[in-house]
């Protein structure tokens, strides 16, 4: 069979669904022999036409912007492509499929719906445009792949999928996060990139509501009590962020370092004391994986899919319960033992996530197809 695999992702910074994607592609040609893989992006991707891929290199409109440009690439310049190499089955990351007839089966990617299970983190106009569209995706598609139970359980519950389609693959962390000592030369690259402390609290994700940011700022308030270690957070800036950077400015114990480069994330987790992740809600939590298989103790949110992940392995909390973040917080960073035995806990439970795992999944649906 003839796979397409829309490998845009690969060209933009690295966001959850861009290192899932990532994960597939480092080992799927390895461990598939049968069939062929043909990857779409707008500019060559080298490195990936050595792991044995057939990169189709489209080229870009660099004078639309891209949030024009992207729909009518995937709705117009695509399904040329396609019809033209043959392509049996596509795996699209994203959540969206070209509006036309196809000829080819369709795999998508849902990590989430989020804008169903809360409306008022997302625009009235946001909600509708992803409704018109995924809901047809999700008609067309052969499968629908999500990464967790709890993310399945939405999807079931909010749109009229058949159960057998949707199909659960847990996301894993790169190999290149584990426990380990940053070399010195490392350490002072790093620490003087983002003007790192000692000891400080570490968060990653985008700057927005349902990464419970209000609450991330109480907790702060209530830590300066107890502790002078700040709270770092490394992200992008979300949609309707700039209450929370106002505040922040404010204080001294809490700071917005801004979005954290590829190569620097597995040092800041090495380098940090703590993960803190009160999130409302997450399709998966790769940061909360990510932290763990690097030895760094979580203190997270009890809520959507972070059970699944965390299990009894981590320190969790109501994320409206400030108090319970601060006290663990502060018996972690106080009570070495505790720390000793939740970090143990971690790489024991991280073992359950692994990327060999997932895509062995993902060819045993594609043949399945």
């Amino acid at each position: 069979m003839r796979v397409g695999i829309d490998a845009r992702l690969l060209e933009r910074e690295m966001t959850g669904i861009g290192r899932f994607l990532v994960g597939v592609l480092d080992l799927i040609t390895q461990l598939d022999k049968e069939n062929e893989y043909y990857l779409f992006s707008f500019e060559k991707l080298e490195d990936y036409e050595k792991k044995g891929f057939k990169v189709i290199a489209t080229g870009k409109n660099k004078l639309i912007p891209n949030f024009l440009y992207s729909p009518f690439w995937l709705n117009f310049v695509l399904p040329s492509y396609l019809k033209k190499y043959k392509i049996d089955i596509f795996f699209f990351p994203s959540s969206f499929l070209p509006l036309g007839e196809k000829k080819y089966k369709a795999i998508i990617v849902l990590c989430d719906v989020f804008h169903k299970v809360d409306k008022d983190f997302h625009t009235f106009l946001y909600r509708k445009y992803i409704d018109l569209f995924l809901t047809t995706a999700l008609k067309k598609s052969q499968l629908i792949l999500t990464i967790s139970q709890n993310s399945k359980r939405d999807i079931l519950k909010f749109y009229q999928t058949p159960e057998e389609k949707v199909k659960i693959v847990y996301l894993a962390a790169d190999k290149v996060f584990h426990p380990r000592p940053p070399s010195l030369e490392d350490q002072k690259r790093v620490k003087e990139k983002y003007n790192l402390p000692e000891k400080f609290i570490l968060h990653v994700g985008v700057l927005e509501e349902r990464k419970n940011i209000k609450g991330i700022i109480e907790i702060a308030d209530l830590l300066k009590k107890e502790t002078d270690v700040p709270i770092l957070l490394f992200g992008k800036v979300g949609h309707n962020s700039q209450k929370y950077l106002s505040e922040i400015d404010q204080r001294k114990n809490i700071q917005f370092k801004g979005f954290a480069a590829n190569e620097d994330l597995p040092l800041l987790y090495n380098l940090a004391t703590i993960l803190l992740f009160p999130t409302f809600y997450e399709g998966f939590g790769l940061p909360v994986v990510e932290a763990m298989q690097s030895g760094l103790p979580v203190v997270a949110s009890n809520t959507s899919s972070l059970p699944e992940i965390i299990g009894e392995a981590g320190a969790v909390c109501n994320p409206n319960d400030y108090q319970c973040f601060s006290k663990n917080i502060v018996r972690l960073l106080n009570d070495k033992d505790f720390y000793d035995s939740i970090r143990r806990n971690e790489v024991e439970k991280v073992k359950d996530f692994n990327w060999e795992k997932a895509t062995k999944t993902i060819i045993n649906l594609l043949k399945s197809l």
